[in-house]
């Protein structure tokens, strides 16, 4: 839950004190989710004051219910109200009594030969696809304390690996060599490399070519 910016968790009826040790440690430094923890001694009460329920399911049941994956529920349920998401018991997961409750049940699509999730799985893949309904995550480079090369350190470097290739007879056959230049660059720069990448190419180049000793 922490992981995925998620904090309200409430309980049914557990059938252990949320701030065990064991669970603590389990919990992996997300003690705050333990301690803030709602306990209710039946499902009714869990979702009492919810606007929207939802429940997950390992396995479709023969009723009529909406069924849909995390990535598909999670764009509803980002622009509702108060919500909840249920998961029942690893063992035995939520009863066809209980599923009546809900709007629509969360299902992971897995493999039919082999569909077994425990509940911190389920748990997960539910968050996870939550979160990315708040964030709108895309992949960034991530860069540490380096900062992206600019043109003219990437030009700097590909003038002096074509001048090195040109000295070593690279090309062999000398018509043919605009269109390897080419395909040269092009791997060079699609790379998103940062200074010091850079600044390490121009060494390689150095010490293949014996410029440096």
């Amino acid at each position: 839950m922490a992981n995925f910016g998620l904090n309200s968790l409430r309980l049914v009826a557990p059938l252990f004190d949320p701030m065990d040790p064991k669970a603590r440690s389990l919990a992996a430094g997300a003690d705050h989710i333990l301690e803030n923890a709602t306990i209710f001694t039946c499902l009714d009460d869990a979702i009492a004051d919810l606007n929207y329920v939802y429940a997950t399911c390992a396995t479709q049941r023969h009723m009529v219910k909406r069924y849909a994956s995390p990535k598909e529920m999670m764009s509803e349920i980002s622009v509702s109200q108060k919500v909840g998401i249920v998961f029942g018991p690893e063992r035995t997961g939520l009863t066809n009594d209980e599923l009546p409750k809900f709007r629509a049940v969360i299902h992971v699509p897995v493999d039919p030969n082999f569909s077994s999730l425990n509940l911190a799985q389920s748990v997960a893949i539910v968050a996870y696809e939550w979160y990315q309904t708040l964030t709108e995550f895309k992949g960034k480079l991530h860069l540490g304390e380096s900062i992206p090369a600019s043109y003219e350190q990437l030009k700097n470097f590909l003038s002096a690996l074509e001048n090195s290739l040109n000295m070593s007879h690279f090309w062999r056959i000398p018509h043919k060599k605009p269109i390897m230049w080419q395909n040269l660059q092009n791997i060079f720069t699609r790379m998103d490399l940062t200074e010091q990448e850079v600044k390490t190419l121009h060494g390689m180049i150095k010490s293949l070519s014996g410029s440096d000793r």
